[in-house]
């Protein structure tokens, strides 16, 4: 495509495939992971097919998945996973994270059953990180609640949206009153976050070795919220029964939108392999049953490209995209 440069050396790393010798230290992390089992919990999964557990359906084979459903449970995994040194990767639904073709080595973290549950109050929700944020955000606006614009028809959990927030790429500042972090060898922590300086989207969170158990989203009053949804619901409700996409997919500099300048530079229904920008939602990538997570990269690289040549403006990638070891890659 002319006046488009792909970094070809990404979407290989993408899409090589990978192998790695499994250790008698690895085999005796997993052992010990079953033997600290207490009320089925954590639920322990090796060799996890990762198109199952990511929004876009990319993605290897991870080696190990460990299914947390409560704090207790999650704090002990925590602590063994710290005494063997090991690193993790949490993963909600998938929305955001783009894994390699070749897979997943680190652990993998997953909130479910208690860690996905939520409570409205009379001015927000406390919601735990593996709920549904555009759950929360609906159930809030039915009960009379608003103030969280473009949240209700994100894809993703709240953890997800928390972290994502961190990096400077989703609107939390104002929503987000505290974030409760749990982390190895010491008890819950509550943090209030701060706006970053020099990036009114970025809020100052340390999430070093820390994992995001729940938050509250201080929400305000808003009488014609619950009409708002009635008649957003079918609207919501058919986008979210599309088959494997996710979004956003982009975040344009302050003041910028994303998707008016994807639409402005001829990015509409965008086509790389398997991955392809919505025609009619063009912040958000859709992907068909063979794609791979290097068709995602040269997409995201692609678009990126054409927005810089024909508008001189350079978009940041909203996807989490993560090496082997569950590092982040910029794609």
């Amino acid at each position: 495509m002319p006046g488009t440069h792909v970094n070809k050396q990404t979407v290989c790393q993408y899409s090589r495939e990978g192998c790695e010798t499994r250790s008698d230290r690895r085999v005796s992390l997993k052992s010990d992971l079953r033997s600290l089992q207490e009320g089925g919990e954590p639920e322990i999964h090796e060799r996890v097919d990762l198109r199952a557990w990511t929004a876009l359906g990319v993605g290897g084979q991870a080696d190990l998945l460990i299914r947390c459903r409560s704090a207790d449970g999650l704090q002990r995994a925590l602590d063994l996973l710290t005494a063997y040194g090991r690193e993790w990767l949490v993963v909600g639904s998938g929305s955001r994270l783009v894994p390699p073709d070749y897979g997943l080595r680190v652990p993998i973290l997953n909130l479910s059953g208690n860690l996905g549950l939520w409570e409205l109050d009379v001015d927000g929700a406390v919601a735990s990180s593996g709920a549904n944020l555009a759950q929360v955000c609906r159930a809030a606006a039915r009960s009379g609640l608003g103030g969280f614009g473009a949240l209700m028809a994100a894809s993703g959990t709240v953890g997800g949206a928390v972290h994502s927030a961190h990096r400077g790429h989703f609107p939390l500042a104002g929503v987000l009153e505290w974030a409760d972090l749990a982390r190895p060898g010491a008890p819950v922590e509550r943090v209030r976050p701060t706006v970053s300086v020099g990036h009114g989207r970025g809020l100052t969170l340390n999430l070093e070795r820390r994992v995001i158990l729940r938050a509250r989203l201080k929400l305000s009053k808003d009488s014609l919220s619950s009409l708002r949804i009635r008649l957003n619901d079918e609207g919501l409700k058919r986008w979210q029964r599309q088959p494997r996409m996710a979004g956003p997919v982009f975040v344009g500099p302050d003041g910028v939108r994303a998707e008016a300048l994807l639409a402005k530079t001829g990015c509409l229904g965008l086509v790389v392999g398997s991955a392809r920008l919505s025609e009619g939602s063009p912040n958000r990538i859709r992907t068909g049953r063979s794609a791979r997570a290097g068709d995602v990269v040269e997409l995201i690289q692609t678009a990126r490209q054409k927005v810089l040549d024909r508008a001189g403006v350079r978009l940041e990638s909203a996807l989490s995209f993560v090496d082997e070891r569950g590092r982040a890659l910029e794609p």
